[in-house]
This record gives C-alpha cells, structure tokens and sequence, in this order.
C-alpha cells in the first residue's frame, strides 16, 4: 500500500441509471486526483467502489501537505516606483504592503515589457484537507452524465438529487457543502435491510461499516462475484446452467448494493415461441437471466435479481412470474397474428412507415438499398447469389410492419428472419435479413460474406448518402443518426470480411441519384462523406494498434478502397523501425519541402517532364536509374497484394537518395538543370508517396534535418 494518508469520498444520491455508474467512478477519481496535484504523487483512486446509491473514490498515498514554495509576483515599472534620485513612490510602498514585504526587499525584474518591480514571497504550502475542501464543489459541480435532474427551488444540478457526503481523511472529516448538503462522517446503507445512518470512524473502515451495518456490498469486484455465485446455484437447482450475459450481469451489478437472486419459471408451452422472442422478453424487458438444459437449449426457469433477501412467502417470485406470464401472453399473440400474413403481403406498406421525415419512406429507402446493391454487386469480387439477395432487399425492412417488432423494436431484423425461415425462403437470404443491422456497436459482430454483407453494405451507405445529402452531419459529440457507427460498420465489413471493393464510386452514384430525385446542391455532400469515411478509417486503424503516423502516410496515398488502405498501413507500420525505411521517411520531408519552396519562389513548374539526357552522370544517373527499377518492382508487388516488400522496394532507394543530396546542388543558377533536377525530385516524390507517403512518417530528429535541407537547398 502506498505511503500516506487515505481520502475517501462517498456521494449518496437517489438511485442512478446502471450504465452512467462506471465513467461517473473513473471520471471522480480522476479529478480528485487532479485536484490534489502533487499531493497525489504516486497516489492511485480507487474504480472499484460504487454503486446505484453512491458515487465512491478512495485514494490512498496522499501526502500531508503540499511542499512549500517561493513565488515572485510583478508589480509596476520601475520607473513608476522609484523617483529620479531612487526614492521609492507611492506605486512602490503601495505595491510593498499589498504583497506583506518590505520596500527593501523589492527587486527588479526585466520582462517584454520592459523593467518592472517584484515581489519575492515565500508561501507555504496547504494541508491535504484545505486543497480537497477548497476543490471538492469545484469537481463534483464538473461532473456531466448523459442524462441530468434539476431539484429544489435553488435549481440544483446533478445525475440524482444528492442525500448525504461522507468525505474523510484517515479519520479527519473534509469539510465542504455540495448542493445544500454539508460533508460528514455518516454513510448510509440498504434501504431496507440496513438504512443507517452508520458512522465512519476512519476511511480504511468505510467498507467493513457498510458491509456489516449497511448490509451493502459496497467493492464492485465482489458483488459481482457474490451474483455469479448465487445464479450458479439457482441455475443448479434447476438442473440448468446459467446461459452466459456478460452484458447483463454487468448491469444487474449496478442495480443492486446487496445481491441476492430468486429463482422464477413460466409455462413450458412458451417455449414453443422463437427463443430470440423469449430472450428479449426476459433480458431487455425484465433484466432476468436465462437458464439453459444440459443441451443447451432454454429452459422455462429464469433468475432475477432481488433488491432484498428474504422473500420467505414467495410474493415477490409470484409477482415477477405474472408481469412475465402477461408479456409472454402478448409475445404469443403477435406471433400468432403476425404469422396470419405472409411478409411479401406486407411489403407494400412500407410506403405507410416514415424512415424520417426529410428521407421519405421504408419504401423508398429499399428502393434506393436495392439500386445502390446493384452497384456493389457490379463492383465486388466474387458470386452473389440473387436468389437470396433480391429477396432479402424486398423484405429486409417488412418486419417494420409486424406486431411483434412494433413491441419489442428490438428484434427489427431478427423477426424479418425468423418469419422468412418459417415461410421457406432460401438460408442465405434468411441470413441476410438477420444481419444486415450488423454490426451494431463499434466491436460488435459482422455480418456473414455474401449477400448479408453486400444488404447491410447497401442500407448503411443509403444511411451515410442521405444524411450527408441533407445535412444531418454529426458535430462535435452529436451523432443523433449515428453515423459514425454506420461509417464504422462500412468499413469493417469491407476490411474485417476482405472486400477489395472501392467505395468512392458507389458513394458518388448514390449521390448522383439522390440528386436527380430530390434536385437539391448535393456536390458537397459526397466530398464531405469520402473524408468522413478516411477520418474513420484513420480512428480505426489507430484503434487496431498501428501509429498515427503510418495510417496517415498510408491513407495519403489513397482510401477508397480501405481493405488495400488497411494492409498498407499495417505493412507500412512493421517497417518502420528499419534503418532505410526511416532514412527514406527524413529524405521524403526533404524533397517536399525543396519541392514547395520551388513553387513558393514559381521556379516549379510539375508539368515539365524530366529530360534524362541533360542528367550529369554519376549520382543523378544513379538515381534516375535506381528510381525506374524500383518503381517496376514496387507496382508488381502492390498489384500481387505484397505491401511490405513493396515499401522496401522504395526503402531500397536510400544509398542512391543520400549520394543525391550528398553530391548534387539542385538550386542551381542555370534555369534548364535545375529545372530537370527538380522534375527528378518530382518523380521520386511520386514515387515516395504511391504506396504510402513517407514524408508523413515522424522520424526523430526532424525539425533539425528540415530546416537543414531548407537552408541548403539541396
């Protein structure tokens, strides 16, 4: 454990959303931390304590107090201080006094401003409970949730209206007042079971006074561990196992201080419903976990988590068996009603669901969907079956109508596939239509290769196209459509599935269309999303592991087709640490920046062709020579989709790049050489950033290697 003192925070609030509590934790400790400055050298807070009633922090290696410290502060000019024969003014004895010195003790300091006089004070620094007292509001006051509440006439501002402050260090109570509420000494635990208030004598207590009094599990870890354990007994007694939800468990965690679980079932003849039926009505409606058999397959028990431990009657298992019974009850008769039509019935009455109101129709979006699925199909390497394509454009939306996706909008997609199993339709469009949502999250799984890939390609694209169309373009932190997670999905369907496909122009001739149905300015529209979409790749690479440096260099030299983009950056990024490679990065900045001074100066023209008879022998000769052997190389191992030993290909030009700089002066007097040595350097350019742009690349040490090149021209 770290040396020093221990700070414990607790705020108790009214109970907040589950899935606000987890940043709401990292983000206070982080500023308390913050706060604390150099009190908190080698200090760490606590992430693991909380719950749905308290926000918590523990930091522990907090010093007693700050280090003491001189601080010079600035006054008026000298020569409004002191007179003509140096006797000080009333500038100067007035300034003395405000900073507690005396006259003499001023000194002269020289600023951009000239001569002015100054203070040297000695402060000594605070105890570790005046900095928290003094910045406790400050940060509690910063904190920002999705979702905020206003209470009490004072217009109080915060996730849950705040009921109680537990703030000590060691066993010293922090005094400071947080929305009409003063910090004390008490906490308070299980509504129920054990309300309190209970004292805290000490911060290293706050956890045992809670566990033994409060009758709360307050450490996150260990009531996770506690839930897990009791559904694997419930589980067990019903001759199941518990069917694993990371996710859920994960928020059941933080609906509860003290877990306890009852064990519930419904009637069997329920499970004649589609399980993905029986599932949402149990984990999204009801937060239940689920029990499967020996074989995997659902059970009729299910386990929910109590928010006290005794139900010795059974009134609480009854009444989550009859709030389940009812939904079931419904679930079964959509199903039943919704299987009375087939879907190619329904399809017409997509004209009759609004996509969004300046979009038009679900009608209309499957019109487009299907023209812009023409294209990626033309397009993309590979056999697409129609057969399961073309069905699963015309009813890929259909469920939109049914009952059973009118209740729970959850299952949009997976009900489509369900009800087209049932009514025969070939797997591969079954599939499709379950997948084409996918991926839905920025991790989420992807959609199958085929015709699911080129559906959910085609409604995500429509999405991007229309919304970019009409303006509806995410700023800052917004993104109501999201369509940063629709441009994601994109672009990890296309490189995590290996589709060598180029977008740009399946992007313009959506645009085209868009433009010819509704007649609006469009143009700017599809430049704005080719660079949404490059800005996205570049976050995505970044995540993947690869250095900013090399998914700029590669997405400079082209990301339309981003599966290409993608293996060049991870080439590019495994190369990197290579003696040639880097040496050729630093060349590469050096010719960008002769190549733009020639033009600042208008000595540049690109369009000049190189002369390879006015190249002197020897370095120039070389070079040209060296630049068209590895250009044919390079082109022949890009075209093979061998990015790596293509960018050592280029790499192999650094011996004949360093004697270039080394025995050539390129801004020579003479217009007609220097105007062929930089048609050289141009050419090379073009080769240095064909399959990557090396003059993106950070190499160390290359602020001093520009200006060099700059002042020597060469």
């Amino acid at each position: 454990m770290p040396e020093g003192r221990t700070f414990l925070l607790e705020v108790g609030c009214e109970e907040i959303p589950a899935q606000m509590i987890p940043k709401a934790l990292e983000d206070l400790g982080a500023a308390v931390l913050g706060a604390l400055g150099p009190l908190a050298s080698g200090a760490s807070a606590s992430k693991d304590l909380g719950g749905p009633r308290r926000l918590v922090t523990v930091v522990r290696g907090v010093a007693e107090r700050e280090p003491d410290r001189e601080e010079t502060v600035t006054g008026p000019p000298r020569s409004a201080a002191f007179d003509a024969h140096g006797q000080p003014t009333r500038a100067a004895v007035g300034f003395a006094k405000g900073q507690g010195v005396a006259v003499a003790d001023l000194l002269t300091v020289t600023t951009p401003k000239g001569e002015v006089i100054a203070a040297r004070k000695a402060i000594a620094g605070r105890k570790a409970d005046e900095v928290l007292a003094t910045a406790l509001p400050s940060i509690l006051g910063a904190m920002r949730f999705a979702k905020m509440m206003r209470w009490g006439d004072r217009g109080h501002f915060f996730v849950r209206p705040v009921q109680w402050i537990l703030a000590l260090l060691d066993r010293d109570l922090v005094a400071f007042e947080f929305m009409g509420v003063r910090s004390g000494r008490t906490t308070r635990g299980h509504r129920f079971l054990g309300p309190g208030p209970h004292e805290v004598a000490a911060a290293l207590e706050y956890e045992a006074v809670l566990r033994d009094r409060g009758r709360v599990v307050v450490s996150i870890p260990e009531r996770r561990r506690v839930l897990v354990d009791l559904a694997g007994i419930e589980a067990r007694a019903a001759g199941g196992t518990v069917r694993p939800d990371p996710e859920l468990v994960e928020e059941l965690i933080f609906l509860t201080e003290h877990p306890a679980l009852l064990r519930g079932s419904f009637a069997r003849e329920y499970l004649e419903l589609p399980e993905a039926v029986l599932l949402t009505t149990m984990r999204h409606h009801q937060k239940y976990l689920t029990v499967d058999d020996p074989r995997g397959r659902l059970t009729n028990a299910f386990l929910a988590v109590l928010t006290t431990d005794n139900d010795a009657q059974g009134l609480i298992r009854r009444g989550n068996e009859w709030v389940l019974k009812a939904r079931l009850a419904d679930a079964r008769f959509f199903f039943e009603e919704d299987r009375k039509r087939p879907l190619e019935a329904r399809v017409a009455e997509l004209d009759r669901v609004t996509y969004h109101a300046r979009l038009g129709t679900y009608a209309s979006k499957v019109a487009r969907m299907t023209r812009i699925a023409g294209d990626l199909v033309a397009a993309a390497p590979g056999t697409i079956l129609r057969e399961e394509l073309d069905p699963a454009l015309r009813l890929c939306k259909v469920d939109l109508t049914t009952h059973m996706v009118g209740e729970f909008p959850e299952l949009q997609g997976v009900m489509g596939a369900i009800y087209a199993r049932l009514e025969g339709f070939p797997d591969g469009a079954v599939r499709a239509i379950g997948e084409h949502y996918l991926p839905a999250s920025a991790t989420g799984p992807l959609p199958s290769r085929g015709a699911a890939s080129i559906l959910a390609l085609a409604d995500k694209i429509d999405t991007l196209v229309q919304c970019f169309g009409a303006g509806l373009i995410p700023k800052g932190s917004s993104d109501p459509y999201g369509l940063r997670r629709a441009a994601l999905g994109v672009l990890r369907i296309l490189v995590e599935n290996e589709i060598p496909l180029d977008i740009s122009p399946i992007l313009r001739s959506a645009f085209s269309a868009r433009v010819a149905e509704t007649n609006p300015s469009g143009g700017a529209g599809s430049v704005a999303l080719e660079d949404f979409l490059r800005q996205r790749l570049q976050f995505l690479l970044e995540e993947s592991g690869i250095r900013f440096d090399a998914a700029r260099a590669a997405l400079a030299a082209g990301s339309s087709i981003p599966v290409v983009a993608w293996r060049r950056a991870a080439a590019l990024n495994g190369l990197r640490g290579e003696d040639d490679f880097l040496a050729l990065a630093a060349a590469a900045k050096r010719v960008r920046n002769i190549l733009a001074q020639a033009h600042e100066k208008k000595i540049f023209d690109p369009s000049v062709e190189l002369d390879a008879a006015r190249l002197e022998a020897g370095a120039e000769a070389d070079l040209h020579g060296a630049l068209g052997r590895a250009r044919g190389r390079a082109a022949d191992l890009a075209r093979a989709g061998e990015y790596a030993p293509a960018l050592r290909a280029i790499a192999s030009l650094r011996p004949q790049v360093d004697v270039f700089f080394e025995m050539v002066h390129v801004m020579v007097p003479d217009e007609k050489t220097r105007a062929n040595r930089l048609a050289l350097l141009a050419d090379l350019q073009r080769l240095l950033s064909s399959e990557a742009d090396f003059a993106e690349i950070v190499v160390e040490g290359e602020a001093h290697e520009t200006a060099a090149s700059t002042r020597s021209g060469r």
